[in-house]
């Protein structure tokens, strides 16, 4: 097994695996995730936080296909079309679409170029805890934001990774 953990996600440098790398970052500075969980694929969200569900956003300033220079990263906010019940092994469709979790957590990986050293060092990330309807009500069903528009939504409010749990429980 611990072979293709390494095959699968030794490089957490990509999107995918910095993205998932992300939301264990999180999932392990509120205390929801635990050793020997393992990830649900598909869900209408991303972690559990008491009744709060939560959907983990990631981006860097450098991307695994283009280290040599600088990329301005966005973050996908897209209202979802469809959702997977797990209990009915179902899609469903969502009509009109929407944002499925209470509340957004964006994560930056600041580092250049990206290694996976610096993704695991949690000093080398920045947060953003927006609630999804701080979203909805200024951005609508807009696609995709960028780190502007995260500044000016939280007042240029970022968080450590030691401070997401405090602010969850002040939301």
């Amino acid at each position: 097994m611990s072979g293709f953990q390494r095959w699968a996600l030794g490089n957490l440098t990509g999107n995918l695996n910095r993205g998932l790398f992300a939301e264990w970052l999180v999932g392990t500075a509120l205390g929801v995730i635990k050793d020997g969980d393992a990830r649900a694929e598909w869900g209408a969200f991303d972690l559990r936080y008491g009744n709060v569900t939560i959907e983990v956003k990631a981006s860097g300033r450098s991307q695994d296909w283009n280290r040599a220079s600088r990329s301005t990263p966005r973050f996908d906010i897209a209202p979802r079309k469809w959702t997977w019940d797990a209990a009915a092994d179902t899609w469903k469709p969502l009509n009109p679409p929407r944002r499925l979790a209470d509340v957004y957590v964006f994560c930056l990986h600041n580092a250049e170029p990206a290694t996976n050293e610096n993704v695991q060092d949690p000093d080398c990330w920045t947060f953003w805890v927006i609630p999804t309807r701080k979203l909805n009500e200024e951005l609508g069903e807009q696609k995709s934001l960028g780190l502007s528009t995260l500044d000016s939504l939280t007042n240029k409010t970022r968080v450590d990774r030691s401070e997401i749990r405090s602010v969850l429980d002040t939301l």
